[in-house]
């Protein structure tokens, strides 16, 4: 079970992470069929913390699925998620 107490750990971790590191985690995840509760807290939380830092995140989540079927790298100026 997922305590608050491992939410909000992950959550701090995820926000002290650079936003090309956000990348890098997403990218582990990209071919990985295998599901849980817990994975899908990590992912939904590396999601939000890339909007929360000002990325554009549409070209893998449209708001309720994240995609990860492609890796990901950042534009030019950072702000939006590209397929590598």
């Amino acid at each position: 079970m997922v305590t608050k107490e491992y939410y909000d750990n992950l959550q701090k971790e995820m926000a002290n992470k650079s936003v090309e590191a956000l990348v890098e985690e997403f990218n582990k995840q990209v071919g990985n069929t295998g599901w849980t509760s817990i994975r899908g807290l990590h992912d939904s939380i590396l999601i939000d913390t890339l909007i929360a830092k000002g990325v554009d995140v549409s070209a893998v989540y449209d708001g309720v699925d994240i995609s990860f079927k492609r890796k990901i790298s950042l534009n030019e100026d950072k702000t939006r998620v590209i397929f590598a």
